[in-house]
């Protein structure tokens, strides 16, 4: 979506928007246990956005940089990820998630 320094995002949201997947999977997250370690397909199955789509877009890797998903790499193993339960980031969308079904259920 942004093709060069000077088109990249100034907002969180901007941030988020940047990946047409990554509303989804972060729904998603939202509602995984932060215990559990999912791999790229479990991912994608629980959000319903087509592998080759994280993938291609690298929405994974943005949503760890993000502080939403942190990445685990052993070598020679599949890499997991896990929900980012503990960063700001992440409270801020379970704060959002919680007004925004408050405000729905007024």
């Amino acid at each position: 979506m942004f093709d060069d320094a000077n088109d990249a995002p100034e907002t969180g949201w901007g941030h988020v928007a940047s990946h047409d997947d990554a509303p989804a999977v972060i729904d998603t997250l939202l509602r995984l246990d932060p215990a559990t370690r999912y791999t790229k397909t479990e991912l994608s199955d629980e959000a319903g956005v087509a592998l080759k789509s994280l993938y291609l877009d690298g929405t994974l890797d943005h949503l760890v940089e993000m502080g939403f998903l942190e990445k685990h790499a052993d070598e020679g193993e599949e890499v997991l990820f896990s929900v980012d339960a503990e960063t700001a980031v992440f409270e801020a969308a379970v704060a959002f998630d919680d007004a925004i079904a408050a405000r729905l259920d007024e």
